[in-house]
């Protein structure tokens, strides 16, 4: 690697390496409960990738054409990665390891965990009345307007389950090799990081390819921030959905229907947001992806009703509007919870902590409905007037963060998709234009927030708010980003198109 400065390349292999090495440790830690054999493989996947790699004949290349200043922005970025990683693999093996209450760097206590209730939810399935019903993950409590203390499950606390049946498709799957609890939750820790971390790769990559970005470079800024971090380690399955979503429009783009069809159909059921994709794709008359979707989430339907029959959807039918409006999650019982709400219908509660009177769920319901004639405006007016060539992922992401903040629920986890397209801005502008500027100040406000605990919760509200903002400012430059010069009849030629998108570019590069 002559071209290349030996520290970069080093980096470079070292972070994918101990990536790949961290999911097959917990993975395995998970599956064998053995922390002997977790050490054995996961040191063996971290040198079989590292080897790969050294061998690969266009990596020189690619390292090479890397400039000097996006070099030390990944220098800081993937120490920081890492370093958090090693340390909530610690967590992960041991959560006796460490305790913590929520602050800007930790904005969630160490006892909640999300992905309990996937596993209380499992066990079960089959033998409640009513999958949702609160008694299930929470003690008694004599006061029932009161915060909800969730059951313990060792020093964590049972989180409630909020999602439709066929979500517990996979998690059913993992728990039958898993044994327990804390196996179960390792081996969904590192579903929950390879997913993640292969979707930022190959949107980045896709960018790079296409445009001749260095997106690649960013990747370790979507995950670093403390309340990805805090998410991963909760277990929470949001980050997930987002990333498996983006992979499926991927995939169809390559043509690739059934994979596609089998994540976004995974996706729509599990959490029902991503269905404003499909609406994207009909728009877009890709009948083959919107096929695909459909018969796969049929199909993950028909096996959740085999594995454990028809009752949960019985339940699911009637607790559906109590999601939509958010009565059903005990979290709008608990200030500090309303506070860390990052959603539009969110905004209503807010503004009860601020004393405006009539702020309640009906308020929430109007508001909702009102945002979602919004969201599938500006859908349709993406798959519409889509962005040039080699930009689609920005449409895809940006539809993702409308379809989330319809939810009457979206907490520390809100920013992932929001901090993704600030980077992929960012990457695409780089070091030039407002849009450069804005994406990286946009970042740095989503990077951080108090937690439920750090804070007052009128404090964390305004803080939130500025979430919130910041989203629809990078939402906003996207929908300004539509390119109708390129949708033109005839096709324009081939040598015209470089001086044509670099005049578009331009006119891009002067937006906000």
């Amino acid at each position: 690697m002559s071209s290349v400065p030996r520290w970069f390349g080093g980096l470079t292999f070292a972070t994918l390496s101990i990536l790949a090495s961290i999911v097959a440790f917990t993975a395995s830690a998970g599956l064998t409960g053995s922390m002997m054999t977790a050490s054995v493989v996961g040191a063996g996947v971290g040198g079989v990738v590292l080897r790969q790699l050294l061998r690969s004949p266009s990596t020189n290349a690619t390292l090479a054409g890397v400039p000097s200043g996006i070099r030390r922005v990944f220098t800081i970025g993937a120490l920081l990665l890492i370093a958090e990683l090693l340390l909530a693999a610690a967590f992960i093996i041991d959560p006796n390891l460490a305790r913590w209450e929520g602050r800007p760097w930790t904005p969630q206590r160490s006892n909640h965990s999300c992905a309990s209730s996937y596993w209380v939810a499992c066990d079960h399935i089959r033998s409640a009345s009513d999958i949702y019903a609160e008694e299930i993950y929470s003690l008694p409590q004599v006061n029932a307007a009161a915060p909800r203390v969730g059951r313990p499950i060792g020093p964590l606390l049972i989180d409630q389950y909020e999602y439709p049946p066929p979500f517990l498709v996979l998690p059913r799957l993992i728990a039958a090799v898993s044994g327990d609890f804390w196996g179960f939750r390792r081996v969904w820790f590192a579903l929950n990081l390879a997913v993640v971390v292969a979707g930022v790769i190959l949107v980045a990559s896709r960018f790079d390819r296409a445009l001749g970005t260095h997106a690649l470079w960013l990747t370790p800024f979507v995950l670093l921030t403390p309340p990805i971090l805090i998410t991963f380690l909760m277990g929470n399955v949001q980050l997930a959905i987002i990333a498996v979503s983006m992979i499926a429009m991927l995939m169809f783009e390559r043509e690739r229907h059934a994979a596609g069809g089998v994540l976004l159909g995974y996706a729509v059921v599990s959490k029902l947001y991503p269905g404003l994709l499909v609406l994207y794709l009909i728009l877009r008359r890709d009948w083959r992806a919107v096929g695909s979707t459909a018969a796969f989430g049929i199909a993950f339907v028909l096996i959740s009703i085999a594995d454990f029959g028809v009752g949960p959807y019985v339940a699911f039918v009637t607790h559906m509007p109590k999601l939509l409006s958010g009565e059903a999650f005990p979290a709008f019982r608990n200030p500090s919870a309303i506070a860390v709400n990052e959603s539009i219908p969110g905004l209503v509660f807010k503004l009860q902590l601020f004393g405006v009177p009539y702020m309640g769920f009906a308020a929430s319901k109007v508001l909702g409905w009102i945002y979602t004639v919004v969201a599938v405006a500006l859908t349709a007016r993406l798959a519409l007037r889509p962005a040039a060539a080699g930009r689609e992922p920005l449409d895809w992401i940006t539809i993702l963060i409308l379809a989330t903040m319809r939810s009457p629920f979206l907490p520390t986890y809100a920013s992932f998709p929001s901090a993704w397209l600030a980077t992929l801005l960012a990457a695409l502008t780089w070091g030039h234009s407002r849009v450069f500027t804005t994406a990286v100040l946009a970042w740095a406000v989503l990077a951080f927030t108090f937690g439920t605990g750090g804070a007052p919760p009128p404090v964390n509200a305004i803080w939130t708010f500025a979430h919130t903002v910041a989203a629809f400012v990078l939402v906003g430059i996207v929908v300004r980003m539509v390119r109708p010069i390129l949708q033109v009849s005839p096709p324009i030629p081939r040598s015209l198109r470089p001086r044509l998108e670099a005049v578009v570019d331009q006119r891009s590069g002067a937006l906000g």
